[in-house]
């Protein structure tokens, strides 16, 4: 299977302080990667480089063969990728509908927005209920699916994750996690970050282990399900 995704020695900064160092990983088509690793090690970033959303970087990042480590955040989403930050980055003083409208891409008949609205509204059946409540009184859950569906209605290629079960109660996880392994039977590749490894393993293809900014480990999800890599590298 060839690889949507390819990132090839990628070192990265935030000011003078150097947060990762040649960093090379790949996401197949229709597959799902993880990258595991304890707060601070460099998750995050490897994302926002990806996105271009970090103040120095070098190195290659390729989609689909196109060389995009130059382009501009607002070109890579037109690319096809769609980032779901940590933080959520919803419209707290906007409802769920007009949040999903916004994110919506340029363009679309009225009928394609709709139908990429309600499909959104079919994963997560609790944002239809909510569909006139601001974002800033749904429970964190609810914001955590509001962030996934803003990204989905891009109609992305590959989606870009970080940390999506952070903080959320087991049944959320389970919908979330449930919404994530829907998207390969869709023609989608998603890359995720987690600290959350024993929740997400069984969904991955391959993953990544990544400690102090360096890539320390490998391997599908039966190799990173080893205790003594768990024990050096993830336990808290």
């Amino acid at each position: 299977m060839s690889d949507i995704l390819t990132v090839e020695n990628l070192d990265a900064f935030y000011g003078e302080s150097q947060v990762l160092f040649d960093v090379s990983l790949s996401v197949d088509e229709n597959g799902v990667v993880g990258i595991f690793g304890r707060n601070g090690m460099g998750k995050t970033t490897i994302l926002e480089s990806i996105v271009n959303r970090i103040d120095r970087k070098t190195g290659t990042v390729r989609f689909r063969d196109r060389d995009i480590s130059g382009l501009a955040p607002h070109e890579i989403i037109r690319d096809k990728i769609a980032y779901v930050p940590e933080d959520r980055e919803i419209y707290t003083a906007l409802t769920v509908r007009e949040n999903l409208e916004l994110a919506t891409p340029k363009g679309l008949s009225e009928a394609e927005q709709e139908e990429r609205i309600a499909n959104v509204f079919d994963r997560f059946e609790r944002l239809d209920e909510r569909s006139a409540q601001l974002g800033g009184t749904l429970s964190g859950g609810e914001q955590q699916m509001l962030a996934i569906g803003r990204g989905l209605v891009t109609d992305p290629d590959l989606l870009l994750l970080d940390e999506p079960t952070e903080g959320l109660a087991p049944i959320i996880v389970d919908e979330v996690v449930e919404v994530l392994d829907d998207l390969v039977t869709q023609n989608r590749a998603v890359l995720l970050v987690e600290q959350n490894i024993t929740r997400t393993l069984p969904l991955i293809d391959r993953g990544y282990i990544i400690e102090s900014g360096r890539i320390v480990a490998d391997g599908d999800n039966e190799e990173l399900g080893d205790e003594e890599l768990h024990e050096e590298y993830l336990t808290v």
